[in-house]
């Protein structure tokens, strides 16, 4: 932005803000992402792990090539769940977002009775299977 300014010799005659060229931006990346954003987050993820060890993840793709499931756990997670797990609350969002996926969220109370994330997933559907799935993956 401001090369921009410096050639046209001012914000005025730029014929934008700063916040519209990020909003442009934003715009474009979102277009480029909506149709990978399984790709971009399970690549994403594949990185973070790489560079964290303490960061656990797991997914299944179905026969079409779509994600069904995704957990994840990172950080001290599974030392809090040692620690705090006595009493988990497994808590679901019902396809509260645009993939209509269930949000599962693995939590319990620290001993200063704050709520402390031990996992969270993504899943397609609610199958006995798709719960095996996920507690075979928090434990």
């Amino acid at each position: 932005m401001g090369y921009m300014v410096a050639q046209k010799g001012g914000c005025n005659d730029v014929g934008f803000t700063k916040k519209d060229l990020y909003n442009y931006f934003d715009k474009k990346m979102c277009d480029v992402i909506k149709d990978g954003d399984v790709v971009a987050a399970l690549d994403y993820l594949k990185v973070k792990s790489s560079t964290n060890s303490m960061l656990y993840t797991e997914y299944s793709i179905n026969s079409d090539g779509r994600l069904e499931l995704l957990f994840g756990e990172g950080g001290s997670s599974r030392s809090d769940y040692l620690c705090f797990g006595n009493a988990l609350v497994f808590d679901t969002t019902y396809k509260n977002n645009k993939y209509n996926y269930l949000l599962v969220i693995f939590s319990g109370c620290n001993h200063h009775s704050h709520t402390v994330i031990f996992g969270a997933a993504l899943v397609s559907d609610e199958t006995i299977e798709t719960h095996k799935w996920l507690l075979r993956c928090f434990l």
